[in-house]
């Protein structure tokens, strides 16, 4: 027996605990070498970035340089070396003139203005007088503005590069002696060959304007003192630098930082793999002949997700709701009253215990089960239908009982259709705000160095009471918050995503 089969076979024969502990760290053993592999890549993408700068004004030159004075006059005139060449041409050549035209009007009269006075983010709030409110200054409208400059900026050197290769292209046509293309033609590829262009075109912008600029908008606000002694418009905020990354990992929000993360992590695996697993075997329960009526087994717990968060989660609360007054406490307790026939049973299920919090905080991994397993039990349901039956009997046949047949056929199907939808929801379980929102806002409170923080409290619901529920909002802080949690989730749904079995054997499955 060779080294490989040797070591293949004590890995085999260890106890599963032990199996398990050399998966997992086999798992995120390889995460780490994805990690450093993107570390490593960066100089090189770096140095890919400027070569290809390099090439792009090594092509400019090389256009300029061999042009005719039509392409010369285009790299001024947008268009100008398509509409010069013919009627054929016009149309084409004004389409490239207009965009120059709208760019030349939008930096004159808006555009440079808000872009020469990001720098300062205004010197001039809005002041009330006698005659009414002077106009002043807007930080925040600048700080959009010139980012969407800076955007359409970008957009435009793209457009006029493209112009000079259209220009220059089109010189060669004409030189080599082909017929340029008539706008009925141009009409024609932009409806078929160029068709994904054409389609695609208001999808990118929307995203551009309604998800990029919000986001870079954002991050540059946790570079400001943006907080409610410096909102616009009575208010300007100016930039700080790392100052607020200072506040909020230092000694002021440090160690609420980490308590509000380290439970967020908690939360999001518990609420994960909860729903995933009790889903998985609800689904599997439901799925073996034995079992009968399963179309209504599955309507009674699918109707749990039919009915809307809000209104779910709301009952909820209030079925578990606590008041001091033992005969006006929620339905649960009541339950309980009569169950155990003592009239003094009154729990506080979301609020503070003698356990530091920790019923509050089993209370909605519970409750996030009980309205997510549905969704896990139909996406399962699915694959379960679909696996093989021969692979089942050629396990009965090999004498392999239950538990190896699920380890060996059942799980591995389940985990490489549903391991990317187990990343995405892990993530969105990270922001998960209806929850804890709707079931405790956050609650109860805890005092750390002292700030009043929730004990159920997620990064993105401390974000949302820094930022909408105090009388005093802190948006740059919210800002740094945002950012790192969408970087702790930006990790996981594309580095974890990419070392997953979904993407790596996506060809070899079967």
């Amino acid at each position: 027996m060779d080294n490989a089969n040797i070591e293949s076979w004590k890995q085999y024969n260890r106890p599963w605990y032990l199996r398990f502990i050399y998966a997992v760290g086999n798992y995120f053993k390889g995460v780490g070498i994805m990690l450093w592999g993107v570390i490593k890549s960066i100089p090189f993408k770096i140095w890919a970035l400027i070569l290809a700068i390099g090439n792009c004004c090594k092509g400019l030159w090389f256009r300029f340089k061999n042009g005719d004075w039509r392409t010369k006059i285009s790299y001024l005139i947008m268009g100008f070396g398509c509409f010069s060449r013919g009627k054929n041409q016009i149309l084409k050549g004004v389409l490239w003139f207009a965009v120059e035209a709208v760019f030349i009007l939008y930096m004159l009269f808006f555009g440079a203005s808000n872009l020469w006075m990001m720098g300062s983010l205004g010197d001039v709030p809005d002041v009330e007088a006698e005659i009414g409110i002077i106009l002043g200054d807007n930080s925040l409208k600048i700080l959009l503005f010139s980012v969407l400059t800076i955007f359409i900026i970008i957009f435009f050197v793209y457009m006029w590069i493209k112009n000079t290769k259209v220009a220059f292209d089109t010189q060669k046509r004409v030189e080599a002696g082909k017929a340029l293309s008539t706008p009925k033609q141009q009409l024609s590829y932009a409806l078929n060959d160029g068709y994904h262009v054409t389609v695609l075109a208001l999808p990118i912008i929307g995203i551009l304007v309604i998800t990029i600029l919000p986001l870079v908008c954002n991050i540059l606000i946790a570079f400001t003192n943006y907080d409610d002694w410096h909102r616009p418009p009575t208010a300007l905020f100016k930039w700080v630098g790392f100052e607020t990354f200072g506040t909020v990992f230092g000694k002021a929000y440090g160690s609420i930082l980490w308590s509000v993360l380290g439970w967020t992590l908690i939360w999001a695996v518990f609420a994960t793999f909860t729903n995933f697993f009790f889903g998985m075997f609800l689904a599997m329960m439901i799925n073996k002949k034995s079992i009968k009526l399963k179309a209504v087994w599955r309507i009674a717990f699918v109707t749990v997700i039919a009915v809307p968060d809000f209104v779910s989660l709301m009952l909820m609360s209030q079925f578990f709701s606590y008041s001091s007054n033992v005969t006006m406490t929620g339905a649960f307790n009541m339950i309980l009253k009569k169950m155990f026939n003592n009239p003094q049973i009154n729990i506080n299920w979301f609020g503070e215990t003698a356990y530091d919090g920790l019923l509050p905080r089993a209370m909605v991994i519970i409750i996030n089960m009980w309205r997510g397993m549905p969704f896990t039990m139909l996406a399962t349901s699915g694959i379960l239908m679909n696996i093989p039956e021969e692979l089942y009997e050629s396990s009965r046949i090999d004498g392999a009982g239950p538990v190896r047949r699920f380890i060996s056929i059942t799980f591995p199907y389940i985990m490489f259709v549903m391991g990317p939808q187990l990343i995405t929801t892990f993530t969105g379980n990270i922001n998960n705000f209806n929850v804890i929102y709707l079931l405790t806002g956050g609650g109860p409170d805890n005092n750390i160095n002292g700030t009043i923080i929730g004990k159920t409290d997620l990064l993105v619901t401390w974000l949302y009471s820094l930022t909408l529920e105090t009388q005093h909002p802190e948006y740059n802080i919210g800002s740094v918050i945002g950012l790192f949690t969408f970087l702790i989730s930006s990790f996981f749904a594309l580095i974890v995503f990419n070392s997953s079995k979904s993407v790596k054997q996506e060809d070899t499955f079967q």
